[in-house]
């Protein structure tokens, strides 16, 4: 095996123990909580050292600052798809939010015990950055709006969407779908 055929398996090994360990400490948080699952409880879970756990992430607030990139990762990209969507703004905004309800309480409900995780004080620095980029990820499917009222109007539905998405963590039953869209209506009902 020469070196160049080497690397790309250990990348791809770093790459599946990386995934392994994220996804254990997604079922652990979703059976226990963030606060009371320990290290060493997703090691075992992800089948791995616990030397091997610290070599990937050192902490704990590692793990949910990669978690939450990863979701916010599949949600940029969502609304990156409909942002070019030819559509007015309201209704281009209210079907990202249908759309995007409806993943959530399917695909990625498995993301649903880190909700809130960035405000209740994991790390400030992994909160102000993903506030930073849903902003500028809405201020792309607002695209549209008027230059004046842009900013404002992504700052608002960032706003919304994460206020709304926290009360769907914590109420069971809630109507994201429904919620979301009549959220969607009430912003952009003034452009």
């Amino acid at each position: 095996m020469t070196k160049t055929e080497a690397l790309p398996r250990r990348e791809s090994n770093k790459a599946k123990n990386r995934a392994a360990i994220l996804e254990a400490a997604l079922a652990k948080f979703g059976e226990k909580s963030v606060n009371t699952t320990t290290m060493d409880e997703i090691a075992e879970q992800a089948k791995i050292s616990r030397a091997t756990l610290f070599n990937y992430f050192p902490s704990k607030a590692d793990i949910v600052g990669a978690i939450i990139e990863q979701m916010d990762d599949g949600f940029i990209a969502q609304m990156d798809r409909f942002a070019g969507f030819d559509l007015p703004v309201g209704p281009r905004v209210e079907e990202f939010f249908r759309a995007h309800a409806r993943d959530l309480e399917t695909r990625w409900c498995r993301f649903r015990p880190m909700v809130g995780i960035t405000v209740q004080g994991w790390d400030e620095e992994v909160g102000a950055k993903r506030i930073q980029r849903l902003n500028a990820a809405f201020m792309r499917l607002v695209h549209d709006a008027p230059e004046g009222e842009r900013l404002a109007l992504a700052e608002v539905l960032t706003g919304t969407y994460v206020g709304i998405v926290h009360n769907w963590r914590y109420e069971s039953g809630y109507a994201l779908e429904d919620r979301l869209a009549a959220a969607a209506r009430l912003v952009t009902k003034s452009l």
